[in-house]
């Protein structure tokens, strides 16, 4: 029984002092404790037209043998003209031996009205081991970091724009044109585009007209189109193409500050024929003829075109021709053609053009397989008609009939 005393209170004195050596090694350790490899970094994210979200992270990396604490940090961020604009605190914690922590801390921040070029960042705590309850040391944790700003405007470039044109009702001063301009925002901030205005010249570089689009705010994620009207002289529509070239500004706003850009498109536009404006041409007309017999002329034939234009737009009538022919049956045969002088075709009014035409009696008398008399007289009457001082032409065609008048050959 004395043996086993022994024998405990030995075990319990060798523990004793490797418990003691033990603490002692670990107080020389905590003694030679080095402060934690600590890095920051800072982010700007979701950004929009008023303000930003700093995203600040903190990571601490132990390489002592123990675990140690970080704790009561604060970072304080501020502009290079001395403005603090973030002002956080984290509480820390815990971090193992040999082991990576992470801390995260987001604020929301505002600049006002300039972007600074860099931010920096003080910060500060307290690095500490706590040991049996009863060891403790502590160290400052303070540095600083330096943070550029210089590309947080730059990354926002021209949006996603497309431009295209379109014609409209055409007047005797020109041709009504929309300037149409779509505008994609593709990033999570709103824009402003303004002071538009388009120049369009055509392929030889003679300007043509103007078009003003008016501006409008593009809320971020969105597309918008933008249309303004103008008015392009005539001669727009004899261009091969015509060449829009947009100017404007852009702005974006990001926490509180604005960035201005230049804006500048261009669009290759093909001018519509003239027929595709024209969509109410002055086809009311009508085609008569007056014949007069004469035994030695022949058959004198006045021509009458009567032509009801209901447009604003006075047309001008060229190239006129007119071809009669007699019909047998089935058969047609030329007795005469001739011409009617160009006439102007007045606006929302009756416009009667006419000229005269001889069929000389070689062409009544009937030939093999006709009759005496042919069956009706046909007049067929082509024309340009065009816009006075416009180059493009619309073809146009009357065709009338009347019974062969041989009461005045009696």
């Amino acid at each position: 029984m004395g043996a086993m005393k022994k024998l405990i209170v030995i075990i319990l004195v060798s523990a004793t002092i490797l418990n003691i050596i033990a603490g002692a090694f670990i107080f020389l350790d905590i003694q030679t404790m080095n402060l934690p490899e600590t890095t920051i970094a800072l982010k700007l994210i979701d950004l929009d037209a008023n303000e930003a979200v700093l995203q600040t992270t903190l990571w601490v990396n132990n390489q002592n043998p123990f675990s140690i604490f970080v704790q009561n940090i604060t970072i304080v961020t501020m502009t290079d003209s001395g403005d603090v604009i973030n002002n956080l605190f984290i509480e820390g914690g815990e971090t193992r031996s040999h082991e990576n922590r992470t801390f995260t801390s987001t604020a929301t921040i505002q600049f006002n009205g300039t972007i600074p070029n860099q931010l920096t960042s003080r910060i500060t705590g307290t690095v500490g081991v706590l040991f049996l309850g009863l060891i403790k040391k502590t160290l400052p944790l303070k540095f600083s970091m330096i943070t550029s700003l210089n590309n947080i405007i730059d990354q926002f470039t021209l949006p996603q724009i497309y431009l295209a044109g379109n014609f409209s009702e055409i007047t005797q001063e020109g041709v009504n044109f929309t300037g149409i301009l779509e505008i994609t925002n593709p990033y999570s901030i709103d824009m402003a585009i303004e002071n538009l205005s388009a120049n369009v010249e055509t392929e030889t570089g003679t300007q043509v007209g103007t078009v003003t689009i008016p501006g409008k705010m593009i809320p971020a994620k969105t597309s918008q189109q933008l249309a303004g009207s103008g008015q392009l002289l005539l001669k727009a529509l004899d261009a091969k193409t015509l060449r829009m070239t947009l100017h404007g500004d852009i702005t974006v706003f990001v926490a509180g500050i604005r960035k201005s850009m230049n804006l500048t498109v261009d669009a290759d536009i093909v001018p519509p024929r003239l027929e595709k404006l024209l969509s109410d041409l002055p086809t009311d007309a009508s085609l008569t003829g007056k014949y007069k017999y004469t035994i030695r002329g022949g058959l004198h034939d006045q021509i009458i075109f009567e032509i009801k234009n209901p447009n604003k737009l006075t047309f001008l009538a060229t190239d006129i021709t007119v071809k009669i022919y007699r019909i047998d049956r089935n058969k047609t045969r030329l007795l005469s053609n001739g011409t009617l002088a160009d006439g102007v075709i007045s606006s929302q009014n009756t416009t009667i053009l006419q000229g005269d035409m001889l069929i000389p009696l070689s062409q009544l008398w009937p030939r093999f397989g006709e009759r005496l008399l042919p069956d009706r007289l046909q007049l067929i009457l082509r024309a340009n008609i065009t816009i006075p001082g416009f180059n493009q032409t619309i073809w146009v065609g009357v065709i009338g009939y009347q019974d062969f008048p041989f009461h005045r050959i009696l």
